[in-house]
Protein backbone atom coordinates (compact mmCIF):
# COMPACT_ATOMS: atom_id res chain seq x y z
CA UNK A 1 0.00 0.00 0.00
CA UNK A 2 1.49 3.29 -1.13
CA UNK A 3 2.15 5.86 1.53
CA UNK A 4 0.22 9.12 1.13
CA UNK A 5 2.40 12.14 1.55
CA UNK A 6 1.22 15.69 2.21
CA UNK A 7 3.02 18.67 0.79
CA UNK A 8 4.23 20.96 3.53
CA UNK A 9 4.25 24.61 2.51
CA UNK A 10 7.13 26.76 3.63
CA UNK A 11 6.58 30.16 5.18
CA UNK A 12 7.34 31.98 1.92
CA UNK A 13 4.57 30.09 0.05
CA UNK A 14 2.06 30.73 2.83
CA UNK A 15 2.85 34.44 2.88
CA UNK A 16 2.58 34.57 -0.93
CA UNK A 17 -0.86 32.95 -0.89
CA UNK A 18 -2.07 35.24 1.88
CA UNK A 19 -0.91 38.31 -0.10
CA UNK A 20 -2.66 37.04 -3.24
CA UNK A 21 -5.87 36.48 -1.26
CA UNK A 22 -5.67 39.99 0.19
CA UNK A 23 -5.13 41.52 -3.25
CA UNK A 24 -8.08 39.61 -4.74
CA UNK A 25 -10.24 40.63 -1.78
CA UNK A 26 -9.25 44.28 -2.16
CA UNK A 27 -10.07 44.20 -5.89
CA UNK A 28 -13.52 42.71 -5.19
CA UNK A 29 -14.11 45.26 -2.44
CA UNK A 30 -13.31 48.23 -4.69
CA UNK A 31 -14.91 46.92 -7.89
CA UNK A 32 -18.05 45.22 -6.55
CA UNK A 33 -18.85 45.59 -2.85
CA UNK A 34 -18.31 49.35 -2.45
CA UNK A 35 -20.23 50.33 -5.65
CA UNK A 36 -23.11 47.91 -5.02
CA UNK A 37 -23.53 48.28 -1.25
CA UNK A 38 -22.39 51.85 -0.52
CA UNK A 39 -22.48 53.70 -3.85
CA UNK A 40 -18.73 54.34 -3.65
CA UNK A 41 -16.92 53.87 -6.97
CA UNK A 42 -13.50 55.60 -6.77
CA UNK A 43 -12.06 53.87 -9.86
CA UNK A 44 -15.20 53.86 -12.01
CA UNK A 45 -15.13 50.06 -12.21
CA UNK A 46 -18.59 49.73 -10.68
CA UNK A 47 -20.12 51.84 -13.44
CA UNK A 48 -18.43 49.79 -16.18
CA UNK A 49 -19.42 46.44 -14.64
CA UNK A 50 -22.92 47.56 -13.67
CA UNK A 51 -22.48 47.03 -9.91
CA UNK A 52 -23.17 50.73 -9.24
CA UNK A 53 -26.75 50.23 -10.43
CA UNK A 54 -27.38 47.81 -7.58
CA UNK A 55 -26.84 50.54 -5.02
CA UNK A 56 -29.96 51.82 -3.29
CA UNK A 57 -29.20 54.55 -0.78
CA UNK A 58 -31.06 57.13 1.17
CA UNK A 59 -33.37 59.39 -0.78
CA UNK A 60 -30.69 61.74 -2.07
CA UNK A 61 -28.71 62.14 -5.25
CA UNK A 62 -25.88 60.42 -7.04
CA UNK A 63 -24.01 61.62 -10.10
CA UNK A 64 -23.98 59.74 -13.39
CA UNK A 65 -22.91 60.89 -16.85
CA UNK A 66 -26.34 62.46 -17.22
CA UNK A 67 -25.99 64.43 -13.99
CA UNK A 68 -27.63 64.11 -10.54
CA UNK A 69 -30.75 61.98 -10.18
CA UNK A 70 -32.88 60.73 -7.32
CA UNK A 71 -32.02 57.43 -5.66
CA UNK A 72 -35.00 55.35 -4.60
CA UNK A 73 -35.29 53.80 -1.14
CA UNK A 74 -36.62 50.25 -1.41
CA UNK A 75 -38.48 50.83 1.84
CA UNK A 76 -40.52 53.46 -0.01
CA UNK A 77 -41.43 51.34 -3.02
CA UNK A 78 -45.00 52.21 -3.93
CA UNK A 79 -46.77 55.00 -2.11
CA UNK A 80 -45.41 53.91 1.28
CA UNK A 81 -46.93 52.52 4.45
CA UNK A 82 -48.08 55.98 5.56
CA UNK A 83 -50.58 56.17 2.66
CA UNK A 84 -53.66 54.05 3.44
CA UNK A 85 -55.07 51.74 0.80
CA UNK A 86 -58.26 53.32 -0.60
CA UNK A 87 -61.51 51.48 -0.02
CA UNK A 88 -62.10 51.62 -3.79
CA UNK A 89 -59.27 49.10 -4.25
CA UNK A 90 -61.58 46.44 -2.75
CA UNK A 91 -64.49 47.17 -5.09
CA UNK A 92 -65.71 44.06 -6.96
CA UNK A 93 -64.78 43.46 -10.58
CA UNK A 94 -67.34 44.66 -13.15
CA UNK A 95 -69.81 42.14 -14.54
CA UNK A 96 -68.72 42.96 -18.11
CA UNK A 97 -64.96 43.12 -18.75
CA UNK A 98 -63.40 45.41 -21.32
CA UNK A 99 -63.01 44.05 -24.84
CA UNK A 100 -59.55 42.80 -25.74
CA UNK A 101 -57.42 45.08 -27.91
CA UNK A 102 -53.88 45.30 -29.27
CA UNK A 103 -51.68 48.38 -29.51
CA UNK A 104 -48.11 49.31 -30.32
CA UNK A 105 -46.62 52.66 -29.38
CA UNK A 106 -43.18 54.26 -29.40
CA UNK A 107 -42.28 56.67 -26.60
CA UNK A 108 -39.17 58.88 -26.62
CA UNK A 109 -37.62 59.18 -23.15
CA UNK A 110 -35.43 62.33 -23.19
CA UNK A 111 -31.88 62.19 -21.85
CA UNK A 112 -31.80 62.65 -18.08
CA UNK A 113 -35.59 62.69 -17.74
CA UNK A 114 -38.49 60.38 -16.90
CA UNK A 115 -41.89 59.79 -18.51
CA UNK A 116 -44.90 57.59 -17.80
CA UNK A 117 -46.96 55.42 -20.14
CA UNK A 118 -50.14 53.93 -18.68
CA UNK A 119 -53.44 52.35 -19.68
CA UNK A 120 -56.74 52.21 -17.80
CA UNK A 121 -57.69 48.74 -16.55
CA UNK A 122 -60.61 47.24 -14.68
CA UNK A 123 -60.16 44.99 -11.68
CA UNK A 124 -58.94 41.54 -12.77
CA UNK A 125 -58.42 42.74 -16.32
CA UNK A 126 -55.59 40.94 -18.11
CA UNK A 127 -52.64 42.43 -19.97
CA UNK A 128 -49.76 40.96 -21.96
CA UNK A 129 -46.91 43.33 -22.69
CA UNK A 130 -43.45 43.57 -24.20
CA UNK A 131 -41.18 46.56 -24.59
CA UNK A 132 -37.70 47.14 -25.96
CA UNK A 133 -35.45 50.17 -26.33
CA UNK A 134 -33.62 51.25 -29.47
CA UNK A 135 -30.38 51.60 -27.47
CA UNK A 136 -29.30 51.41 -23.87
CA UNK A 137 -31.31 50.57 -20.80
CA UNK A 138 -33.88 52.41 -18.74
CA UNK A 139 -34.78 52.50 -15.07
CA UNK A 140 -38.44 51.53 -14.83
CA UNK A 141 -41.17 51.19 -12.23
CA UNK A 142 -44.16 49.09 -13.36
CA UNK A 143 -47.02 50.13 -11.07
CA UNK A 144 -50.73 50.77 -10.73
CA UNK A 145 -52.90 53.48 -9.16
CA UNK A 146 -56.36 53.08 -7.67
CA UNK A 147 -58.96 54.89 -9.78
CA UNK A 148 -59.67 58.35 -8.43
CA UNK A 149 -56.79 58.23 -5.93
CA UNK A 150 -53.36 59.03 -7.37
CA UNK A 151 -51.85 59.27 -3.87
CA UNK A 152 -51.89 55.48 -3.53
CA UNK A 153 -50.02 53.19 -5.92
CA UNK A 154 -48.46 49.73 -5.89
CA UNK A 155 -45.13 48.96 -7.57
CA UNK A 156 -44.98 45.52 -9.18
CA UNK A 157 -41.53 45.60 -10.76
CA UNK A 158 -38.61 48.00 -10.33
CA UNK A 159 -35.41 47.39 -12.29
CA UNK A 160 -33.03 48.49 -15.02
CA UNK A 161 -33.41 46.85 -18.43
CA UNK A 162 -33.50 47.40 -22.20
CA UNK A 163 -36.38 44.95 -22.75
CA UNK A 164 -39.11 43.27 -20.70
CA UNK A 165 -42.02 40.95 -21.51
CA UNK A 166 -44.71 39.57 -19.22
CA UNK A 167 -48.36 39.22 -18.31
CA UNK A 168 -50.40 40.90 -15.61
CA UNK A 169 -53.78 40.80 -13.84
CA UNK A 170 -54.85 44.15 -12.41
CA UNK A 171 -55.57 43.88 -8.63
CA UNK A 172 -57.82 46.95 -8.72
CA UNK A 173 -59.37 49.38 -11.19
CA UNK A 174 -57.26 52.31 -12.32
CA UNK A 175 -54.26 53.37 -14.42
CA UNK A 176 -51.47 50.81 -14.77
CA UNK A 177 -48.18 51.12 -16.59
CA UNK A 178 -44.58 52.24 -16.47
CA UNK A 179 -42.50 55.12 -15.27
CA UNK A 180 -39.34 55.17 -17.40
CA UNK A 181 -36.22 57.13 -16.39
CA UNK A 182 -33.40 57.72 -18.86
CA UNK A 183 -30.14 58.20 -16.96
CA UNK A 184 -28.02 58.46 -20.11
CA UNK A 185 -27.07 61.59 -22.06
CA UNK A 186 -28.92 60.45 -25.20
CA UNK A 187 -32.64 60.20 -25.94
CA UNK A 188 -33.90 56.60 -25.83
CA UNK A 189 -36.98 55.35 -27.69
CA UNK A 190 -38.94 52.53 -26.08
CA UNK A 191 -41.33 50.51 -28.26
CA UNK A 192 -44.24 49.07 -26.25
CA UNK A 193 -46.56 46.28 -27.45
CA UNK A 194 -49.77 45.64 -25.52
CA UNK A 195 -52.55 43.06 -25.78
CA UNK A 196 -55.35 42.75 -23.28
CA UNK A 197 -58.38 44.25 -21.59
CA UNK A 198 -57.65 47.95 -21.23
CA UNK A 199 -58.34 51.42 -22.60
CA UNK A 200 -55.68 53.98 -23.60
CA UNK A 201 -55.16 56.56 -20.87
CA UNK A 202 -56.09 60.03 -22.07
Amino acid sequence: MAEITHQILDKRSIVKQVVIALVVGAVLLVSAVLPAEYGIDPLGIGKVTGFSKLYVGDAGTETLASGPHKVLQLENVGSGADVPKPAAADNPAPATPLAERTDEVSVVIPAGRGLEHKVNMQKYGSLKYAWITDKGELYFDFHGEVKGNSNYFESYTIAYSNNVAGSFIAPFEGPHGWYFKNNSNEDITVKIKLKGQYLPKQ
